[in-house]
């Protein structure tokens, strides 16, 4: 059964900036998420990691309500506009 979880990009600086929520069926999958994503999607800066950063991956059930809420909200305000 497939689970959600949401990419967050960590600089070594502390910054903790979500990327990206999707499913996936399985722990494997989703720790595959950050390299297929670079694959599809090599516009996107936020994919690309410097020197200190990591990809932090959490699943949907073992994230508050309110961190999950937050970061699909930050998501949605920096969606690109259609038209």
């Amino acid at each position: 059964m497939a689970k959600s979880y949401l990419l967050y990009r960590c600089g070594g600086d502390g910054a903790r900036t979500p990327v990206v929520f999707f499913s996936a069926d399985s722990e494997e999958e989703a720790r595959e998420a950050p390299t297929w994503l670079r694959r599809h999607h090599p516009e996107n800066d936020l994919l690309h990691l410097g020197p200190g950063d990591f990809f932090e991956i959490i699943e949907q059930s073992k994230c508050s309500p309110e961190e999950w809420d937050s970061a699909v909200e930050k998501l949605a305000a920096n969606a690109p506009k259609p038209g």
